[in-house]
C-alpha cells in the first residue's frame, strides 16, 4: 500500500512539472496552485518515508530536476521575487525529505 502510494505520489509530481517549471522560465512567475500541490504531496511524502533507509531514484532525481530548475531561475531573481521565495521554500522541504540531519529533527 505504502509503495503504491509513493508510485502515485511520483507520478503526479510527474505530470505537476510543467506547470511549476514553464511559468518560471517563460514568465518569471510562479504558478501558486501547481506550487501547493508539490507541496501538499511532499508533506505526504515526508511522512511515507520517514525512517527509511532508500527512496525510490526515479522520485529523488525527478524532485531534482524539479528544485535545480527553480533553483536555476531563482538566481537571475530578486530576493524578494515569488521565484526566489519558492527556490527557498523548496530547498527547504527536500532537505527535510532526503536528509536526516544530525542537528535535530526539522519540522
Amino acid at each position: 500500500m505504502k509503495e503504491k502510494r509513493l508510485l502515485e505520489i511520483e507520478e503526479i509530481i510527474s505530470e505537476l512539472t510543467v506547470d511549476l517549471l514553464v511559468p518560471i522560465r517563460t514568465d518569471k512567475t510562479v504558478n501558486k496552485e501547481a506550487f501547493d500541490k508539490l507541496y501538499l504531496l511532499l508533506d505526504e511524502l515526508k511522512i511515507l518515508i520517514k525512517g527509511e533507509n532508500k527512496i525510490n531514484r526515479r522520485l529523488v532525481g525527478l524532485l531534482f530536476f524539479i528544485y535545480t530548475n527553480v533553483l536555476a531561475e531563482s538566481e537571475h531573481a530578486h530576493y524578494s521575487s515569488s521565484v526566489f521565495i519558492e527556490s527557498a521554500r523548496l530547498e527547504e522541504y527536500l532537505s527535510v525529505i532526503l536528509w536526516d540531519s544530525p542537528f535535530g529533527e526539522m519540522r
